[in-house]
């Protein structure tokens, strides 16, 4: 069986064992379920329940997904398993000898992908970006980006957790028609940055960044959108879409400074790294200079850009559509510049993100299966008759 049947067949055993009745019923699947679901009306059944799941099912249910994943040998540990699951970061990867003070546990979904395809250290870019406008070195303001890139694109242990939890109710608002696909993403992209800032650095590093490298002077996530868009160097700081297409999708956050998007070290559940130099001393380009350097907050921007045109190119966009009942239109609602292809290519800040698409596959492909199903079936039924199906659950 090819790699997308077997998948859709786990899917089906994860759900016979996951539609409970009582919050207190531990999920079981009998190693005779592997032969016995591969029947695609039997599949459509248990898929038709997904949409009507709440919240922590559909956590048990990808927590299963990915346990039964990694014994197949698929996966290299269970990317849903929670920070139960995060494990050390391999002290011979490129990111450790770079980050030798970040993060040092990292959750398995991003050990699986964050260090095959982790863009080196960003010096080379810094470098140009400050020749490209004329200006000295500043090696203060370069250790301040430098640390901050290292917290930014490999977050603290049980961040994809967060993730996850604001990412299944916006599949969920869509498949049930609460919300036009369009705006539940835009209604999504705020929590979904803002519960990721919880394993990011946190405001204070970014805030130092704006002090030396800034000159005191803040800067909204429009500017520095505009400024990226708009620059010749646009290739060292990419992120993957249009101008119009960044202003729809954060037109929540458009006029918030950047910093702003991340955590305070003292928010609950902040566990990002959060190093802040003692003393702050601006940049000597600073000295007369009436409007900061344009590049400032341009890697941190561009960082939080790819992550989320990273899912949408990677297929989120189909899905959205998909459930929400809309066709791909001639005129695309979003526009993109291919990461892999052409002048904007991306340099791999967005390596961890990607795996998210994997995600969204598996638990929104349930979600477009029963949006389907339920269109044929005039009184879908609220239960799943497991026993019917062959299935006895554990005595408790």
């Amino acid at each position: 069986m090819g790699c997308q049947g077997w998948i859709w067949v786990v899917v089906a055993l994860v759900l016979s064992s996951s539609v409970m009745t009582t919050a207190k019923f531990n999920p079981h699947v009998s190693p005779l379920l592997n032969a016995e679901w591969k029947n695609m009306n039997d599949i459509g059944k248990l898929l038709a329940q997904a949409v009507h799941l709440p919240l922590h099912s559909q956590k048990m249910l990808l927590k299963e997904i990915g346990s039964i994943y990694a014994k197949t040998g698929e996966g290299r540990c269970n990317i849903f398993g929670g920070p139960a699951s995060c494990e050390p970061i391999p002290k011979d990867t490129e990111y450790a000898r770079n980050c030798a003070d970040a993060n040092e546990n990292v959750d398995c979904a991003f050990k699986m992908t964050a260090f095959e395809h982790i863009s080196r250290d960003p010096k080379e870019h810094f470098q140009k970006k400050v020749e490209g406008e004329g200006l000295t070195a500043c090696p203060e303001c370069y250790k301040n980006m430098h640390h901050f890139w290292c917290g930014q694109v490999v977050p603290a242990c049980g961040t994809f957790d967060k993730v996850i939890d604001e990412i299944l109710p916006m599949l969920t608002s869509v498949a049930e028609k609460k919300e036009k696909p369009s705006v539940a993403l835009q209604q999504a992209v705020p929590r979904i940055l803002q519960s990721a800032s919880l394993g990011l650095p946190c405001k204070q590093m970014c805030n130092a960044i704006t002090t030396t490298c800034g000159c005191g002077q803040a800067a909204t996530f429009g500017e520095v959108m505009e400024s990226i868009q708009s620059s010749k160097h646009q290739d060292l700081y990419s992120t993957n879409m249009s101008l119009s297409t960044a202003k729809d999708i954060f037109q929540r956050v458009w006029n918030k400074p950047v910093c702003e998007l991340f955590s305070d070290k003292d928010t609950p559940g902040f566990s990002g790294v959060c190093e802040v130099p003692a003393s702050l001393n601006q940049c000597s380009w600073c000295e007369g200079k009436a409007a900061r350097p344009q590049f400032v907050h341009q890697q941190i921007v561009a960082q939080s850009a790819q992550s989320i045109s990273g899912l949408m190119q990677g297929g989120l966009e189909e899905i959205l559509l998909a459930i929400g009942g809309e066709k791909v239109k001639s005129t695309p609602i979003w526009s993109w510049t291919h990461g892999d292809d052409g002048p904007q290519k991306s340099r791999g800040h967005s390596g961890p993100w990607v795996v998210l698409i994997f995600l969204i596959f598996i638990a929104a492909g349930a979600f477009i299966a029963a949006v389907r199903i339920q269109r044929n079936r005039q009184n879908p039924s609220q239960y799943v008759d497991l026993n019917s199906m062959g299935y006895t659950p554990p005595i408790l």
